[in-house]
């Protein structure tokens, strides 16, 4: 995706509609000057407790949530609390990764974080950011960081869930820096949902490598998650075709996007956030029927899907372990 088309676009503002609200906290300054993340928020306003899903977004936060609206505005009509955080001045995954821990450890405390949040915001003082349901949500190269983060620690986070997620650091693969080495598990155990898309692989030229190759996107991390794993690919679609207008548009620069009459864009993004959620209610309220979705993903969703899993020994018969983490 091309980094000067979106620095350009950054300063463009996108409000979500619907009954939830949105509002951004600017900058957060974390535990340092250098350490600060912008913030937008995405959340029901009707009274109630609800799980909290942090998003890191493409390029390791380089892109803010708000290219993504339609997609986080349907996640939250949904009812799950969306916490986008970017981080601008530094997305280099080792750095990354530490600023994810700094970020969690702060967003967790209870009388501030993401709780002094919410009871300083008058529409959302009635909701209760359920920070005991705790998930992360990421887009593109945002996994290796994520992936580099969970390498040292769980946290705070009970599931993951990585949209289109890319290993390494450079889509020719020139740069050998990998968190997953498979069949080699990574060192933890968490409920996973990969959702791929059928384009990722596909380059827009002969001199272009693919937003997602191969052989360093998607399958390459199923092989290497070892804690009850979902893949789910929407065949007809591209990497970047969850990115709105007209950010979207400037995608197409370097990701291939879909074409033709099979193109629904706001129904594959609906499509895309009701995977999440129901991945979200399966795990944490050990919800069979929400459970099904995933695991038969063609019945719930009007875009076209293949799938797959591999449980790896966790029994869900009965609702399974609920969320979780654990390192080996």
């Amino acid at each position: 995706m091309s980094i000067i088309l979106l620095i350009l676009l950054i300063g463009l503002h996108l409000t979500s509609a619907g009954p939830i609200d949105h509002w951004s906290v600017g900058n957060i300054i974390i535990s340092k000057p250098d350490i600060r993340f912008r913030v937008d928020i995405y959340s029901p306003t009707t009274p109630g407790s609800y799980p909290v899903l942090i998003f890191l977004p493409g390029l390791a936060g380089l892109v803010p949530s708000t290219f993504y609206t339609s997609l986080v505005t349907a996640i939250a009509e949904q009812n799950v609390i969306l916490v986008g955080i970017s981080k601008i001045e530094n997305i280099k995954p080792e750095k990354m990764s530490v600023h994810i821990d700094n970020f969690l450890a702060w967003a967790i405390k209870p009388k501030d974080g993401i709780t002094r949040l919410f009871a300083e915001h008058k529409q959302v003082r009635e909701v209760h950011a359920n920070l005991e349901r705790l998930a992360f949500l990421t887009h593109s190269s945002a996994a290796h960081s994520l992936g580099q983060y969970m390498n040292s620690t769980c946290g705070p986070i009970k599931l993951i869930i990585m949209m289109n997620p890319v290993d390494g650091i450079d889509p020719f693969g020139i740069v050998q820096d990998f968190i997953t080495h498979p069949p080699t598990p990574l060192p933890f155990r968490t409920p996973a949902l990969i959702i791929s898309a059928g384009l990722d692989s596909v380059s827009i030229g002969q001199k272009s490598p693919a937003c997602a190759p191969n052989n360093i996107s998607n399958d390459r991390w199923y092989r290497s998650l070892y804690g009850p794993t979902f893949l789910i690919n929407i065949t007809d679609y591209g990497h970047a075709d969850n990115l709105d207008e007209p950010y979207h548009e400037a995608s197409k620069i370097m990701c291939k996007p879909c074409t033709g009459s099979l193109c629904h864009f706001a129904q594959y993004k609906l499509d895309e956030a009701t995977l999440i959620t129901s991945f979200i209610r399966a795990i944490f309220d050990r919800d069979l029927r929400q459970l099904n979705i995933i695991q038969n993903p063609q019945s719930a969703v009007q875009s076209h899907v293949s799938n797959k899993y591999d449980l790896h020994g966790y029994d869900y018969t009965s609702g399974g372990p609920g969320g979780f983490c654990t390192r080996d």
